[in-house]
């Protein structure tokens, strides 16, 4: 099957340099599936190749690429369950038309490439080779790391009295007696982390669904069920790095590994994130790849960190980028409620949201304003 740009390709032959897409749909395009359609052109250009092969025996698979453009047409149009997306794509002939679909595939069809196209993780492939198109050979000033809450229907592995805030009981004071032998104080996971790949450090931390908690901006604990998204963006809100884990992993866990896989994707200056990633290992990682980390000051760590300097609190300003970007997702290209369950699954929800997100970017901030130049 041709792609999107290969289509308007052959119209803009047969119609001319100034053609319209109304031209080649019988049905009104709305500026929804305008927006849609141009979002599209930017992922399938970046898109692995996932093909079913057929073995001579039963009926013919359904081709996977009309498939893979109605996942992102389920989170552009914000539609919570298959079945809603299923009843879209049968009375909506323009979004049919787009995602390329003669005959409409059933619910359990798609439930089966679901678990085929999340296997293969193509959205996390997707995302990385495009922030790797438009972003390589520039500079890119700071990179703003944070996480947000993603609730899920599913049995967590915990209980929610285990994520609950306590104080530690103190250790026993003064030296350890003659005949005492204390064992040695184990590596932090921070510390192993220092010299572990990206891979290796995600494996090492909890993926379940699981309870969770963190303190809102007024510092009330707010606890939900179900994972955590955490991400990565530039100075215009692309995000260049994603990954999810259960709710109850701390951001802290995920902050060296998540520095490692952007450095692989970007060259950036700057790594600004908040009081929840203020640890010395951290910065200690940052400052020897020769970047600066802008981290906020922990309370807890007031007799031995510095508070920034009048230059570092003006940068850390933009850190609102990645809390803006955060409810782009959440309110825009998220349903409210995730209807699948499993880790794999719902990642390949959420990754497919943050590459809706980065091509609306790299639209708006890279591909547009070229386009306009070049007019």
């Amino acid at each position: 099957m041709k792609s999107v740009t290969e289509i308007l390709g052959g119209a803009q032959i047969l119609f001319g340099i100034s053609f319209d897409v109304q031209d080649i749909f019988e049905d009104y395009l709305t500026e929804q599936h305008r927006a849609f359609l141009a979002m599209l052109r930017v992922i399938e250009e970046h898109l692995p190749a996932i093909g079913i092969t057929y073995k001579g025996r039963g009926r013919k698979p359904h081709e996977s690429q009309p498939m893979v453009r109605a996942f992102p047409a389920k989170s552009f149009f914000t539609i919570e369950t298959t079945t809603d997306l299923l009843r879209r794509l049968k009375s909506d002939s323009s979004l049919r038309m787009i995602c390329g679909f003669t005959q409409v595939p059933s619910a359990s069809t798609f439930s089966r490439r679901l678990k085929l196209f999340s296997d293969h993780h193509i959205m996390e492939q997707t995302l990385y080779k495009m922030v790797r198109t438009y972003l390589a050979g520039r500079l890119v000033g700071h990179v703003s790391r944070d996480s947000t809450a993603i609730a899920a229907r599913e049995a967590p592995v915990n209980k929610k009295k285990d994520v609950k805030p306590s104080h530690k009981p103190k250790r026993k004071r003064g030296r350890p007696r003659k005949d005492e032998i204390r064992p040695p104080k184990e590596p932090t996971r921070l510390r192993k982390q220092l010299s572990m790949s990206p891979a290796e450090a995600f494996r090492d931390l909890d993926t379940a669904c699981a309870w969770g908690c963190k303190k809102n901006s007024q510092g009330n604990v707010q606890f939900w069920k179900g994972y955590k998204l955490h991400l990565d963006v530039t100075d215009v809100g692309i995000p260049v790095a994603a990954v999810v884990t259960g709710a109850n992993v701390h951001d802290s866990q995920t902050a060296i590994p998540m520095e490692k896989l952007t450095e692989r994707n970007i060259t950036h200056l700057y790594s600004l994130m908040d009081s929840a990633y203020d640890a010395s290992e951290i910065r200690e990682y940052i400052t020897a790849r020769g970047r600066v980390a802008l981290i906020d000051q922990n309370k807890r760590r007031n007799d031995s960190c510095h508070p920034m300097d009048p230059a570092g609190k003006k940068r850390f300003r933009i850190r609102s980028t990645v809390e803006r970007s955060n409810s782009h997702l959440k309110d825009w290209l998220l349903p409210s409620k995730r209807m699948v369950r499993g880790y794999s699954k719902v990642t390949f929800c959420l990754m497919t949201g943050v590459v809706c997100l980065a091509a609306i970017k790299l639209l708006q901030y890279y591909i547009l304003p070229v386009l306009e130049a070049a007019a």
